[in-house]
């Protein structure tokens, strides 16, 4: 029997890498809901980054957030005995969306320190073309807190935020020096595979250059083992939860377990 302490290759790479790719993480099912869904919340109107928190309203966003296998999903790739949800986001670049998403981490923007994953789930097929997401590689493990900015419309950079907090550092201009640094995107993704990234990995979106195809990623953040409830005014006021204290382990209240106990 397999030693549970040993790490699975799954878990080694992303402990390396920051990110890996899962394939298959859909049924087909929950792919054909969750197209329909997205398709709907759209309609709205909203900015690139204002479609968020679906799962608190009834729905099929809530429902695969609570029903599905996600939840031991990410535990098995962090290697966690719980899982709890923070929250999901839309992130639809439709053809000839040309601006590429800023070069970021996304630790920063939640109220919460320790290890998080996010989830991004491809509804469409996603390659360089339509928007692949890039990563630098094993940017995780830097120990750097780079500060949160805002963007515009198309999700480009506009100015940055916590500009008074020490702990934080300027982001580095990724893009213009990009031969220093390890760069890892994946070629392809097919409709129901998923990155799992870590929360402090620096990535980025390319734009979508094509005319005809569509790109549908739906992101679910969760916490694990190890994180903690750290609120800020400035830039997580959206998330907070009065029933936990700063400190306190980041499941429950807002947050459900959604797997383990």
């Amino acid at each position: 029997m397999k030693d549970r302490t040993t790490p699975t290759p799954v878990q080694e790479a992303y402990a390396r890498d920051g990110v890996v790719l899962l394939q298959n993480v859909l049924t087909p099912d929950w792919l054909e809901k969750l197209r329909a869904a997205v398709d709907e919340e759209i309609k709205r109107g909203e900015r690139y980054f204002a479609y968020k928190n679906m799962r608190e309203r009834p729905g099929t966003f809530q429902d695969y957030c609570l029903t599905s296998d996600i939840g031991a999903r990410v535990a098995e790739v962090a290697g966690s005995p719980w899982t709890s949800l923070i929250y999901d986001q839309l992130f639809v670049k439709e053809p000839d969306t040309k601006t590429q998403t800023g070069w970021h981490t996304d630790q920063p923007y939640w109220p919460v320190a320790g290890p998080i994953m996010t989830m991004w789930i491809a509804l469409d097929e996603v390659d360089p073309d339509n928007g692949a997401l890039e990563f630098v590689r094993g940017s995780h493990a830097w120990g750097a807190k780079y500060r949160p900015f805002k963007t515009d419309q198309a999700g480009a950079f506009t100015h940055y935020q916590e500009t008074d907090n020490p702990d934080y550092i300027d982001m580095p201009d990724f893009e213009a020096d990009r031969d220093r640094y390890d760069m890892l995107h994946f070629a392809h993704m097919n409709p129901g595979d998923a990155l799992a990234f870590d929360g402090m990995t620096v990535h980025s979106a390319m734009g979508n250059r094509t005319t005809t195809r569509r790109r549908r990623g739906y992101a679910i953040r969760f916490a694990v083992e190890g994180a903690s409830y750290e609120p800020r005014d400035s830039v997580t006021e959206w998330l907070h939860d009065d029933s936990l204290a700063p400190g306190a382990p980041f499941r429950g209240g807002r947050f459900p377990v959604i797997h383990g106990a």
